[in-house]
């Protein structure tokens, strides 16, 4: 934490400039915020204390049922965004709020790394000194990182149809609504698609669904959520990129009806019926999280709906370009893609997500030894980096992208504290959180990567089979054959040679002697390279020592190595 006359003097510029002055409320929040913080109260910053200590309300104040501090907090991550895009631009220490918590961080602008908040969460910490004891190489980090940069992807498979990168070139060159010169100098809002919300059901399980939506649509830096519901006679001012979430009862008791529409013509692209009875708020937001996880990212149903009526804006065309990238990694869509955002910063488009993006494939063009762009470096990336996290210090994107740069340039431990905080700036995010999780599988750390895995799978209505694999890794290193056996049933369908293993290994460790033999025969006749040297294969996908130890271990016992 930088000392704490420096912080002061940033709240105190913060507090006085024009931004602020039209919000009494977000003066005292962000105050009270940051006092309490350098005090060493950090601890106390949570929604039921702010509620009383800021906004005077009494202890019987409820923050699940009264939003206040949720939305006053939104509030306040606005307008310090408003702030530093213009009079705090130069500030030299940045005050953040990030989403999903009320401790403040704070970020040296001249500085690859941010300063967080000194009283971090134990899970945070716990995280970090786990990283520290690990010394993966930065290769295999880095692809690992790269799966959190395209773990988005394996979603895609699961959403409605959308182009490939040569329709989403003809999209670009054909039928845009918006050129550059309506989109310069705006508000990065303006260049993705905004989603609004309308609440029908008044019981208190619609509330908490609603609730759950819009904080967990506040972590998609992929749209823009519009607080205050669309009002009638607007329709004027309708755009092709608008969207409507509508949370109504439905038919069924204890269910909840939501439904997602383009506003513009009327088009249900989403319906669906939550079951919530009996639900704690925990598997309520899990539920949501399946929900926006399917909706809100690139590989979602919305972008797939813009691209389907050639609707994007300049923006949502280099993110659905970028994300064909991902998911055939060639040069001409990684040109594509790296233009695409080129352009718009060419033409002095701010927003975060665009520097994100740069920066990443900023550095894929020197891992994959493309030819564009010409004397690609290192520090050129790292640069991008540290501008989107200027940008939007509160933005995943940015977060993840610095991690993957300093997966390069750095040491493991601050590029997976830089992925860790990807994942928590967006928890709602199933993807993003697979991919956290396989990544401190990757990294050895199997008791705190095993845990956010399974949530993702268990929380998704269908996922990718590398989200199970990876829960079969870390349920084998902690001894739970029972739930490995479990993770490895989706996989029965495959004939890929580590998935053979898996179920291999499965069924030896349970004592399944005759599906033993028969995984056996099938690895010897179609993976014969794979069974005759399997630990090849684990060291060259940069597995964890001790991972890769007992794999060997356990399949040299069922059979596999050393039998004719």
């Amino acid at each position: 934490m930088p000392p704490a006359d420096q912080v002061r003097d940033a709240l105190e510029r913060i507090l006085a400039s024009d931004v602020f002055a039209r919000s009494e409320r977000a003066r005292d929040l962000l105050r009270y915020l940051v006092e309490q913080d350098v005090a060493g109260n950090a601890d106390r910053l949570k929604g039921f204390s702010i509620g009383v200590d800021v906004f005077h309300k009494d202890d019987q104040f409820d923050p699940a049922t009264d939003t206040v501090v949720r939305v006053q907090a939104g509030r306040l991550r606005d307008l310090l965004q408003q702030y530093y895009e213009g009079d705090g631009a130069s500030d030299p220490l940045r005050i953040s709020v990030p989403r999903g918590s009320y401790v403040p961080e704070y970020h040296v602008a001249d500085s690859t790394v941010a300063c967080v908040a000194s009283a971090a969460t134990p899970e945070q910490n716990d995280v970090g000194k786990t990283a520290n004891r690990r010394a993966l190489p930065f290769l295999a980090i880095g692809l690992l990182l790269l799966a959190v940069l395209g773990g988005v992807a394996g979603y895609r498979s699961f959403a409605p149809p959308s182009p490939g990168s040569a329709d989403v070139q003809g999209v670009q060159r054909a039928a845009a609504p918006f050129g550059f010169s309506d989109t310069t100098g705006s508000v990065p809002g303006d260049l993705l698609p905004s989603v609004y919300m309308s609440v029908e059901a008044g019981d208190y399980g619609g509330e908490r669904i609603a609730a759950a939506v819009r904080r967990g649509l506040s972590g998609f830096d992929t749209v823009h959520v519009i607080a205050p519901p669309m009002q009638p006679g607007e329709s004027g001012k309708v755009r092709r990129t608008d969207f409507l979430f509508l949370i109504g009862q439905a038919s069924t008791p204890g269910e909840v009806h939501v439904e997602l529409q383009n506003v513009s013509n009327g088009k249900v692209v989403l319906s669906r019926n939550l079951a919530i009875a009996d639900r704690d708020q925990r598997a309520i937001e899990d539920i949501v999280a399946d929900l926006l996880t399917t909706v809100a990212s690139v590989s979602g149903v919305l972008y797939a709906d813009l691209a389907e009526n050639r609707a994007e804006t300049p923006l949502a065309r280099c993110l659905t370009l970028n994300e064909a990238f991902y998911r055939d990694q060639q040069a001409d869509a990684h040109r594509t893609a790296y233009e695409c955002f080129e352009d718009l910063r060419n033409a002095r488009v701010s927003s975060a997500l665009i520097y994100a993006e740069l920066a990443a494939l900023h550095m894929q063009s020197i891992v994959n030894r493309y030819d564009y762009p010409e004397q690609a470096s290192e520090q050129q990336a790292l640069d991008y980096a540290r501008r989107a996290v200027q940008l939007a210090p509160s933005s995943p994107s940015a977060h993840r992208a610095m991690g993957y740069v300093l997966s390069r340039t750095a040491n493991l431990s601050e590029a997976m504290r830089w992925v860790h905080k990807a994942y928590a700036l967006n928890e709602f995010d199933l993807s993003m959180a697979a991919s956290y999780g396989y990544a401190l599988i990757f990294a050895g750390d199997y008791a705190a990567g095993t845990p956010i895995l399974h949530r993702a799978v268990m929380a998704a209505s269908a996922h990718p089979t590398w989200w199970d694999y990876g829960l079969f890794l870390g349920r084998f290193m902690l001894g739970e054959m029972e739930a490995a056996s479990s993770a490895v049933s989706p996989l029965a369908s495959s004939d890929r040679a580590h998935y053979l293993a898996a179920r291999l290994v499965v069924a030896y460790e349970l004592g399944d002697r005759e599906k033993v033999d028969a995984l056996l025969g099938r690895l010897r006749a179609g993976n014969s390279a794979f069974a005759a040297n399997p630990e090849a294969f684990f060291r060259k996908g940069n597995y964890p020592e001790s991972l890769t130890n007992r794999l060997v271990e356990t399949l040299r016992a069922a059979g596999l190595m050393g039998a004719s």
